[in-house]
């Protein structure tokens, strides 16, 4: 009995045991069923459960090492080892652009939660290739540092072989800034990079690496401004219109956002003729014509001249023949040389802008007379309506600074005086041998004073003027204006030559003036000099007899239509060039004068004045530089040269009109 209940006993263990054991089996395939929907350890769980259960049959049974054995083979794991590891942790870290683009390396840094003994596996492929990798441990991370895309497939492994599903990560790097883009033109190119049309803007883009072209950015500056823009593609067309100088700045940006450094490109149009005026005919002699021009051009501005001529006025026969002057001034001019007498030339310029624009100014016909001005030849009338008219002379240049110290001069502030060039030249008189020049403005200023002033003042003006304004080439000879230069032409009467006699407090006199025709300081008159003569320098003063007189020489007169001869010489004497204003500064004439002065009041007692001639104020008259009392007076003016050509030794042109701006010309005959 006991044995049978023993086998009973046995045998119902053994029953128990294969019920629990299907009971296991069920619950497993029930629980992966559940895993694999809910992605969950099930399994596990209910492992472990049935396990916790066998283990407190083991002591009777001795069956658990077999239950073990059986559920790792229906199972395929170990109950401390799950059968699909967890999947690993994955982390991305670079510079990210747009787009999800990155614009550095990238960092894949990956996380073991598997446990220990699990390995990392991974593989790349794509941009950067990477044959399968296994790392051990519970974190690794991988570099990727080539531009484009690379996919990291990545998985982890347990200690028993299990592994979790694959997990792809796909990188995309672009570190390449783009290159810049190009800027083309359209347009009707004319001079120096302008253009003479509207112009057409192409921008293209450049290189842009892995990520492609997101679009191009762009503005304008300057004379066509165009505000910030940005296209999507990779290509922008525009038009430049205004004139002037625009500038267009250009970036290229790619997907990843990066923007390539920028491109400038300038645009300057010009497409309208520049302004011109009239052009005029400056010096002109026998064999030359000097042509002045002008030009503006506001938006690139005057290149060059190009000065022609033609004998004919047909368009097609006017010839340059290199007469082009380069400049970018606003006025401009060029000598013809080497013409033919006696032609007509028909002169005009063509005026071109740095764009290449021209303009064609007017024709300015211009003659050139055949033959010199023969003085002979002429009518009392002819000669007469050339006076005023101006002529081309050029003195040698001297510097006069002898007998111009108080020795002679009698006053210590006179300098050294140089010749004036700028001085111009008008006929005051011609004969059929001489021709008679004025200087249009008053020269240099002399200081006079005293006895010796009056002593030396014609001489003085006449060397000084001399040895300035003389030409021997052309045989000039300069002197100082005098007072017959203005009574010669004159309706006027001169001085009331009336005698008088001076008491024994006014006896002194300059010691020339014992010399003068119109002087008897000792009872007698003189017999040597005019008023406008002197041959030497003379200095003191001296003392009359008790029976001193003279004759009073000066005078008074204002110059009017109504006393001088005709309104040349009233131009020629009075006024400064081209106009009705007195001199604004007075000259002296080159003649001595004597007058009678009251003194203190009384009509009884007279004080005799020594004098040089002057025009100030649109008069002529006297400037007392000393008196029989022994007074003496300081008196500058400036000087007024006169030219006396010899006409045998110069050829004298018959073309230009004899003005400021044309005068004749004068050369030597050869």
């Amino acid at each position: 009995m006991k044995i049978k209940e023993k086998v009973k006993q046995k045998d119902d263990g053994i029953t128990l045991i294969a019920l629990i054991i299907t009971i296991i089996v069920l619950v497993i395939l029930a629980a992966v069923t559940l895993n694999s929907i809910f992605e969950s350890n099930i399994i596990g769980l209910a492992t472990n459960g049935a396990i916790d259960y066998a283990e407190g049959q083991q002591e009777e049974l001795g069956v658990l090492n077999s239950v073990s054995e059986l559920l790792e083979s229906t199972t395929g794991g170990n109950t401390n080892n799950p059968a699909t590891p967890t999947m690993p942790t994955i982390n991305l870290s670079g510079t990210q652009g747009e787009n999800g683009i990155y614009i550095d390396n990238v960092t894949i840094e990956i996380g073991n939660n598997a446990g220990e003994g699990s390995n990392i596996h991974y593989v790349l492929t794509g941009a950067q290739t990477q044959e399968e990798q296994v790392v051990e441990g519970e974190n690794t991370s991988v570099i990727i540092d080539q531009e484009g895309t690379t996919t990291a497939t990545i998985w982890i492994e347990d200690k028993n072989g299990n592994q979790s599903e694959k997990t792809e990560v796909t990188v995309t790097i672009d570190k390449t800034q783009p290159s810049q883009p190009t800027i083309t033109l359209n347009g009707t190119q004319g001079e120096n990079a302008y253009y003479k049309s509207d112009v057409q803007v192409t921008i293209n883009a450049g290189t842009v690496g892995t990520s492609g072209v997101s679009g191009i950015r762009y503005y304008v500056e300057g004379a066509n401004p165009i505000a910030e823009t940005e296209i999507t593609g990779t290509t922008e067309t525009f038009n430049i219109t205004a004139e002037g100088t625009s500038t267009i700045i250009a970036f290229i940006k790619n997907n990843a956002g990066v923007e390539s450094k920028a491109v400038a490109e300038i645009v300057s149009i010009d497409r309208v003729e520049p302004s011109t005026g009239e052009i005029t005919v400056g010096t002109v002699t026998e064999s030359s014509i000097e042509v002045i021009a002008n030009g503006v051009d506001s938006t690139s501005g005057i290149a060059s001249y190009e000065f022609q001529y033609s004998t004919t006025n047909e368009a097609e026969s006017f010839k340059t023949d290199g007469n082009v002057v380069y400049s970018n001034e606003g006025t401009c001019s060029h000598t013809y040389q080497n013409l033919t007498a006696g032609t007509t030339y028909y002169l005009r310029v063509i005026v071109k802008d740095r764009a290449g624009n021209i303009k064609i100014s007017n024709v300015v016909p211009q003659e050139l007379a055949k033959e010199e001005i023969i003085f002979a030849e002429l009518t009392e009338t002819e000669k007469n309506e050339m006076v005023g008219q101006y002529i081309d002379y050029t003195p040698e240049t001297g510097t006069y600074n002898e007998h111009t110290n108080s020795t002679y001069s009698g006053s210590s502030s006179n300098s050294s005086m140089s010749t004036i060039t700028t001085l111009k030249w008008r006929i005051l008189e011609a004969t059929n041998t001489t021709l008679t020049l004025v200087s249009d403005t008053t020269a240099n200023t002399m200081y006079l004073k005293g006895a010796n002033g009056y002593n030396n003042g014609v001489k003085l003006l006449n060397d000084a003027c001399e040895t300035m304004y003389s030409n021997e080439k052309l045989g000039a000879t300069g002197r100082s204006m005098n007072k017959e230069d203005v009574e010669n032409h004159a309706s006027y009467s001169g001085a009331t030559l009336n005698e008088g006699f001076l008491s024994s407090s006014y006896r002194y006199y300059p010691a020339i003036y014992a010399q003068e025709k119109t002087g008897a300081p000792n009872g007698s008159y003189g017999t040597k000099l005019d008023l406008s003569e002197q041959d030497q320098y003379y200095t003191g003063r001296l003392t009359g007899n008790s029976s001193y007189r003279g004759r009073g020489t000066g005078y008074y007169r204002t110059m009017s239509t109504s006393n001088i001869d005709s309104a040349y010489y009233l131009e020629l004497f009075r006024y400064q060039p081209g106009t009705t204003t007195n001199f604004s500064t007075g000259y002296w004439l080159a003649s001595r004068g004597t007058d009678w002065n009251t003194v203190n009041g009384s009509t009884t007692t007279s004080n005799f004045g020594f004098d040089l001639f002057m025009v100030d104020s649109g008069s002529i008259g006297i400037i007392s530089l000393f008196y029989a009392s022994g007074d003496e007076r300081e008196e500058s003016y400036a000087l007024r040269p006169i030219v006396e050509i010899d006409l045998s030794k110069v050829s004298i042109g018959q073309f230009g009109n004899g003005t400021s701006g044309n005068p004749h010309s004068i050369r030597e005959k050869i």
